[in-house]
């Protein structure tokens, strides 16, 4: 390396356009139109400075010098955001989220059906027990009525628990696609109207749902996995292991989002 190089920026313009880039914290569009505009004004201002007889680098450091600090440009230009949209954007992904966990839900009874077909009533609706007598006479007579070819009361039991595992969860899929049906809605509606929806982090909801159903998934995971359930009116390790892999999946989901969000942030 030649000892009389110089050890700072070669370029200190585009040395400063690159810490501005990376110091905006607003919309795409915005950015580049600052950006182009910090540009123009000091390229226009370095060849000022070199009419003046400034060397190349002198005008630039000049420009930059003249034009401001990134922290004054970007203080200029940052977004004044009213506490109300940021409510409403919360609100929204509240409802984004809900919809996707009442719809997460009938999923499982989906799940729960095909566990019953492959691993059997028992594996759902629970062991039956001989403990007839735990349950009440109404119930053992309203279960034995539904289920004629049960041999005792605590085998219809197991048959209403893994039966309504399906049934009262696949009811949630119509409440879902109407809660996520008025999501959309409610997007378009607000896209029309120009409303943001970049308020919050772009990492926010994948992160809240990897964190809420990557949750549900251990505890459900351990509720079917390490509790012995011999009262068939709560269920084998079907109910919960049923749900685990539906919230597993929604987890995962959100996997690549979330890597995308965290790697923007990280890269600039």
């Amino acid at each position: 390396m030649s000892p009389d190089r110089p050890t700072g920026p070669i370029d200190p313009v585009e040395d400063y356009l690159d810490q501005l880039y990376v110091s905006l914290h607003t919309t795409p569009r915005q950015a580049r139109r600052i950006l182009a505009e910090a540009e123009d004004h000091l390229r226009e201002a370095t060849a000022v400075g070199v009419e003046a007889g400034l060397s190349e680098r002198e005008a630039q450091e000049a420009a930059v010098s003249s034009f401001g600090s990134v922290r004054a440009v970007v203080r200029a230009h940052a977004r004044r955001v009213p506490p109300v949209a940021v409510l409403g954007e919360l609100v929204m992904s509240a409802w984004k989220l809900t919809s996707i966990a009442v719809l997460a839900v009938a999923g499982s009874g989906l799940v729960a059906f095909a566990m019953n077909e492959i691993l059997g009533p028992r594996f759902v609706g629970g062991n039956p027990s001989p403990a007839d007598r735990a349950l009440s006479l109404s119930a053992c007579t309203y279960w034995m009525n539904i289920w004629t070819h049960a041999q005792s009361c605590s085998q219809a039991a197991m048959l209403e628990t893994s039966s309504d595992a399906v049934t009262l969860r696949l009811l949630t899929l119509i409440p879902g696609l109407v809660l996520l049906g008025g999501y959309l809605l409610a997007r378009r509606y607000q896209r029309q109207r120009g409303w943001r929806a970049d308020l919050l982090p772009e990492a926010f909801v994948p992160t809240v749902a990897a964190c809420l159903f990557g949750g549900l998934t251990v505890g459900l995971t351990y509720l079917g996995t390490a509790t012995s359930m011999p009262v068939t009116t709560n269920g084998g390790p079907g109910v919960f292991l049923s749900a685990a892999v539906v919230t597993l999946l929604i987890t995962i989901g959100f996997v690549p989002a979330l890597r995308r969000a965290l790697l923007r942030h990280a890269y600039g």
